[in-house]
């Protein structure tokens, strides 16, 4: 376990600061340093609920602000599943928890986004641990009500998949139900309330003392007590309009190309188990299905989402592991098995070390990527910073408008910028704006100013065009892609160096 630990701290630390920001990671970070330098919080569902920002700002208050730091809390919600599985022992045996956590820490889905400003690993590892309290709150543990509504608070002050999570457990537990005969479950349901009704009550009351001061900011903000109507409302409305659309198979490729180990071994553990399966291993199977029919059927296809749709495979993918490396397993189950976990490795470095970034000027490309700001854009913030930004007359020598705006706002938030187009040329310095604009900047700035096109960010449409089988077959062993790589550019003006 102290190894599993130490590997999982090696992989989320390895050069975590290195990536270039995504748009939305720029956004976390500027809003939660804004808010440790003293800003304030209100609620808007655009960017999910307050606790990631209000990590990161205590982060920030504590340790130095840098890509490091930022991205630091979802690094130790990757850690934490660790303890996640070395809790899960009583639940599916030591040995099984031990390969859980293990492929907790190597799965490529779960690294990424664990190595990834975003809340979705946030959300996740607090609903984990919400899970872990409720059944110990089924078998008996009256203090793990009161866990169950402290993480599961944590979880909706999170993200609002946290919803999404409560409709697939119902469904699961539906499963169940059948499986037991619906009669018999609705009586031993009734029975249950009855019997926990006060466990119940206190896991509501921590989970509103936990929610309500994290939405109004302790109670600066009264009007946000009822979080969950604008949570619902709003994402109900994106998923109508699918703001970022993609096709109902977006997920399924993705899930064969990194989860194929843990989607595999899975199926093989219900199928051999059979009518032999525990009514928790049933709900997790059926939990797993539920939450890829839901996020296939659900409007906005985005990478990140994944991991809700691999989570509740991976107990069951480790009671499988278990087997074939213990005692009863065949060598012919082992082998097998041992294939697998070597080319999860390979496919994880690949993804979270290999094509950490996305380049238009390679040919290879890691599909969980979305929208990526890329290396070429990195290098001219850091030119930038090494630049004096200030001219003689106390003005800013650094512009930028139009798209570049993010992820600058993070990049050069110590720095004194104008985030709009120059009115006179500077005395030295960077202007970057959009491509539309590049005539009338060049007007401005005169003769002394170079320019160039540099990718701001890229993207890679896997639905694009008419991919043949053999591109499907070269994609999933070399990463090679098909078709282009987009991105979006801007112009980049330097003051011409003087010869001689």
């Amino acid at each position: 376990w102290w190894l599993l630990l130490l590997l999982s701290i090696s992989l989320h630390f390895a050069g975590l600061g290195e990536r270039s920001f995504h748009h939305d990671e720029s956004i976390h970070a500027k809003l939660s340093w804004d808010m440790a330098q003293g800003g304030g919080y209100h609620y808007n569902p655009t960017y999910h609920g307050p606790l990631l920002y209000m990590l990161t700002a205590l982060d920030f208050r504590i340790l130095p602000d840098n890509d490091f730091t930022a991205r630091l809390p979802i690094a130790l919600c990757g850690i934490s599943l660790v303890l996640l599985a070395f809790l899960l022992r009583r639940v599916l045996g030591g040995r099984a928890a031990w390969w859980t956590g293990l492929l907790f820490t190597i799965s490529p889905t779960m690294l990424f986004f664990g190595r990834f400003l975003r809340m979705d690993l946030l959300e996740l590892s607090t609903a984990s641990f919400a899970f872990l309290a409720a059944w110990r709150a089924f078998r008996g543990s009256f203090a793990a009500w009161g866990w169950l509504g402290f993480f599961s608070g944590l979880a909706f002050a999170t993200k609002e998949n946290a919803y999404v999570t409560v409709a697939i457990t119902v469904i699961a537990a539906a499963f169940v139900s059948l499986d037991r005969g619906p009669l018999r479950s609705f009586q031993e349901g009734l029975e249950w309330l009855r019997r926990e009704w006060t466990g119940i009550l206190l896991a509501l009351g921590i989970f509103l003392l936990v929610t309500i001061p994290l939405y109004t900011v302790g109670l600066s903000h009264p009007e946000d007590w009822a979080f969950p109507i604008k949570a619902i409302s709003y994402w109900w409305q994106q998923h109508s309009i699918k703001r970022v659309p993609g096709p109902w198979w977006f997920y399924l490729p993705r899930l064969i190309q990194y989860e194929f180990l843990i989607l595999t071994a899975a199926a093989i553990w219900v199928f051999r188990r059979g009518r032999r399966l525990r009514s928790l291993e049933f709900f997790l199977f059926f939990f797993g299905l539920s939450s890829i029919v839901m996020y296939v059927y659900l409007g906005e296809k985005v990478p990140w989402l994944i991991v809700h749709q691999s989570w509740a495979f991976i107990p069951l993918a480790g009671c499988q592991m278990a087997r074939s490396f213990g005692p009863h397993g065949r060598w012919w189950s082992r082998s097998l098995a041992a294939l697998g976990l070597a080319l999860t490795l390979l496919v994880s470095w690949t993804a979270n070390f290999r094509l950490q970034e996305m380049d238009p000027n390679r040919d290879r490309v890691s599909s969980l990527h979305f929208v990526q700001t890329t290396p070429e854009f990195l290098s001219v913030v850091r030119e930038a910073l090494a630049l004096k930004t200030v001219g003689n007359q106390g003005k800013p020598n650094l512009f930028a408008s139009g798209e570049a705006v993010w992820p600058l706002n993070w990049y050069w938030r110590h720095e004194r910028v104008s985030w709009t187009r120059p009115s006179e040329a500077p005395e030295s310095g960077l202007v970057i704006c959009n491509p539309e604009d590049e005539p009338a900047v060049a007007a401005t700035l005169g003769g002394g100013w170079s320019s160039e096109i540099v990718p701001l960010r890229s993207w890679w449409l896997m639905y694009a065009g008419e991919p043949s089988l053999s591109d499907w077959l070269r994609y999933f062993l070399t990463r090679r892609y098909w078709g282009e790589i987009g991105s979006t550019e801007v112009v980049v003006f330097r003051p011409c160096r003087a010869e001689g």
